[in-house]
């Protein structure tokens, strides 16, 4: 497989694998949902595990000024290319364990989940 024929196979999403964003600063904006990235790595290159993987996960907390915590996530992502490993590909990503809502402070049960979906998504870019 060359090295075009990834980049392009990735890097646009079909239509229902997009998302909109219906609140906050990026209302009505799209994302990609996080199932439709695993499904393409899985067909490009096999199982999870297998043709791709991810290791080297490192969540850290910085507490803010108005007492959000947010929950950062460092990671490194690998294909198997011709029965070859790549070198890391290097992802980060963040997500809010405390914020700050109209009630009060909030504490996310998922932060750690959101965190690492994102720098998962910040690697696979690197792909296409």
């Amino acid at each position: 497989m060359s090295n075009l024929n990834i980049y392009n196979k990735l890097k646009t999403p079909p239509k229902e694998a997009l998302k909109t964003i219906n609140a906050g600063r990026l209302k009505g904006m799209t994302d990609i949902k996080p199932q439709w990235r695993i499904l393409v790595m899985t067909e490009t290159f096999g199982a999870c595990g297998i043709g791709w993987y991810y290791d080297n996960v490192h969540y850290e907390y910085k507490e803010v000024s108005n007492g959000e915590v947010i929950c950062n996530c460092r990671l490194n992502l690998y294909v198997k290319i011709d029965n070859e490993w790549s070198k890391p590909i290097f992802g980060t990503g963040g997500s809010k364990l405390t914020a700050k809502e109209s009630s009060g402070l909030y504490n996310s049960d998922e932060a750690e989940k959101m965190s690492m979906t994102d720098a998962l998504s910040v690697a696979m870019k690197a792909l296409g």
